[in-house]
């Protein structure tokens, strides 16, 4: 049977703005499948494309962009036999990664066609779904920050990061940890359902898909130097090997403080009123794979 492919396409993703010549590969490249081409407009458009095309019958919904536009599509699909297809080309690309995905858009687009399709546990925090991370620490700061800057890319993200390093003043929460109640000041407070940040920052490295649980990152707040001290940790997957980095498997995580949440769900900026309900749905979401790749 013929496989079909409905790309959604961010044509504001990565750093080339003409997107004529990716519309250009993807025609070439699935010639021999049945396809369409989309191109969103504004926030939220993927989600709606994503929710018709599912509806329609599409086999695989692929999602042209970075980690926004892959979690605006994967909301639409969450519990339907449909299949999300990743064509990664944002600043962090933390899912691709996670997944071990090809990063290069011929590749990725090979494997559209060639892929298996795997089936991954989901994250929900509040009402919005997530992917790979949901974080209420510094990340949500920098998440936030980002957001708001017309640049995109790793450097504009490591700058503000770098910035926001200096300047982040924790507050503190209390957490319930599968129902256990615990205090707490967070630098970072990090739900992972996969092992990325994106751009090869490994938050989780113990982190699966498939087992049905959120790896839950802490770091207190401790001095500005000893942060820094962790990040080559963070990107040589030894961070869980901080003595002040804790690391604990949970289902469901209640966050309640003073005033508003701001959290991330994949690097998109949300904010809540508390208590904010972080949980893990097992085996949600359907997704293309390397053909060697089972989960």
């Amino acid at each position: 049977m013929e496989r079909s492919i409905f790309f959604i396409v961010n044509p504001i993703a990565g750093f080339k703005k003409d997107k004529s010549g990716l519309i250009r590969l993807i025609e070439e490249t699935c010639r021999d499948v049945r396809f369409e081409i989309y191109q969103t407009r504004a926030r939220g458009d993927a989600t709606r494309a994503a929710r018709e095309a599912a509806e329609a019958g599409w086999e695989i919904i692929a999602a042209v962009g970075g980690d926004g536009t892959i979690n605006e599509v994967a909301t639409a699909l969450v519990n339907r036999p449909n299949a999300m297809g990743i064509v990664p080309m944002g600043s962090g690309n933390g899912l691709a990664r996670s997944l071990e995905l090809p990063l290069k858009v011929e590749a990725a687009l090979q494997t559209l066609k060639t892929g298996t399709i795997a089936t991954i546990d989901i994250g929900k925090a509040g009402k919005r779904y997530f992917c790979t991370v949901c974080g209420a620490g510094i990340d949500a700061v920098v998440g936030d920050a980002f957001d708001r800057t017309p640049r995109r890319g790793p450097l504009p993200y490591f700058l503000i990061t770098a910035r926001e390093l200096f300047h982040y003043s924790p507050e503190p929460v209390t957490l319930q940890i599968d129902g256990q109640s615990k205090s707490f000041t967070p630098f970072l407070l990090t739900c992972a359902n996969g092992k990325q940040f994106g751009n090869g920052a490994i938050i989780a490295p113990h982190a699966r898909f498939d087992d049905g649980l959120l790896d839950l990152c802490l770091v207190p707040n401790i001095s500005k130097w000893r942060i820094i001290s962790a990040i080559p940790m963070l990107f040589n997957g030894t961070l869980d090997r901080h003595p002040q980095v804790s690391y604990s498997k949970i289902q469901k995580l209640v966050i309640e403080k003073d005033g508003d949440i701001l959290y991330h769900v994949d690097g998109e900026p949300v904010r809540s009123r508390s208590p904010l309900t972080v949980e893990i749905l097992p085996q949600a979401l359907n997704v293309v794979v390397n053909p060697e790749k089972k989960s």
